[in-house]
């Protein structure tokens, strides 16, 4: 009885831990030109640009790693306290810099940041945000 409580309660903690598993990642960066916005869930990447000029969007699917490489970025972050991480520097406040946010999506809940200067975001987003570089540059 007692195995069976601890493999009950194993099983729980399994399931609880994947119920906050980041299935959407948008990144969004805004100057007084426009709003370009990318998002990528595990089947693809959309980019878009809204703005002065033409509105653009693209769409293309999202490699295996790419993928795994944005969800090992976040491996180590505490998704609930992405909305209390300071940026390093406000160059955005002088329009020195864009104005980027990221936000995390999981299932249940959303996890949004403060906003940061372009990718220039706090240190315990970095690694998020160089993946996120990577495939915003991604001319695939």
């Amino acid at each position: 009885m007692k195995k069976l409580l601890i493999l009950s309660l194993s099983l729980l903690v399994l399931v609880a831990c994947k119920t906050s598993e980041v299935i959407k990642y948008e990144y969004t960066s805004t100057t007084m030109m426009g709003k370009k916005t990318l998002i990528v869930t595990q089947d693809s990447v959309y980019t878009s640009f809204t703005g002065r000029g033409e509105p653009t969007s693209s769409a293309r699917a999202t490699s295996a790693s790419e993928w795994s490489s944005l969800n090992k970025a976040v491996e180590e972050l505490k998704l609930k306290d992405v909305r209390d991480l300071e940026a390093p520097t406000n160059k955005r406040a002088t329009d020195a810099a864009p104005f980027g946010k990221v936000t995390l999506h999981t299932k249940d809940s959303i996890y949004q940041s403060k906003t940061f200067d372009g990718y220039d975001s706090h240190e315990a987003l970095k690694p998020l945000m160089e993946q996120i570089r990577k495939i915003a540059e991604s001319k695939k």
